[in-house]
């Protein structure tokens, strides 16, 4: 009868089948694509847990020279505070070194380490990875001043190696890779011969 043979063909495509067709059921893919949907609201939603860190900006003695001497002036950091920043980072302030030296050295370490260096992130205070959906340590702006006004919109488009390094998370950032999936989809695809049979099993995924 037709209703077995639609249980039959629904049966089907929920184990290992034999027909492309069978390995995606269009009601199926618009269930999973709908509730990917909706991930992705929740994490971009105001009120999403994620980090926010910003690398820290160290001003240079050269910073203070010439026209822009006033406007870094008052973002210079205290010497109490280039200290303290120089203790979290196992750095020895060298005896007798000048507020300038400090300075130098502090920016040099920073500019070594990601924004989610040490206990200050939440994420790595807490063992996590950071979330690249949710959290915005891996963006350009927060690793340099491009987030001033006039900056480039374009300039948070890194790579997923750029997200990283600039995230500096010691458990890692999760990142979804849109190339590795493509690669991965592509493979099934492509197994499909001219007659709309398939050679891959499909039952474990």
């Amino acid at each position: 009868s037709d209703n077995h043979d639609k249980g039959a063909r629904r049966q089907e495509s929920s184990t290992t089948t034999t027909t492309c067709e069978g390995i995606y059921p269009t009601l199926e893919v618009k269930h999973i694509r709908n509730e990917l949907e909706q991930i992705r609201i929740h994490r971009s939603a105001e009120n999403a847990a994620g980090c926010s860190c910003r690398k820290l900006h160290v001003v240079l003695p050269s910073d203070l020279t010439g026209n822009s001497k006033k406007s870094h002036h008052h973002r210079r950091l205290t010497d109490r505070r280039v200290k303290e920043e120089l203790r979290k980072r196992h750095i020895a302030a060298p005896k007798g070194a000048k507020r300038e030296e400090l300075e130098l050295l502090l920016h040099d370490a920073v500019e070594k380490q990601g924004c989610c260096y040490g206990n200050d992130c939440p994420c790595a205070r807490n063992g996590i990875e950071c979330q690249a959906d949710t959290c915005s340590c891996w963006q350009m702006s927060h690793v340099t001043n491009s987030h001033k006004k006039g900056g480039n919109d374009d300039g948070n488009v890194v790579s997923m190696k750029e997200a990283k390094v600039n995230c500096g998370n010691r458990n890692g950032i999760y990142i979804v890779d849109f190339d590795e999936i493509e690669k991965s989809r592509s493979r099934y695809v492509d197994c499909c011969r001219p007659e709309g049979s398939c050679n891959v099993d499909v039952s474990d995924d």
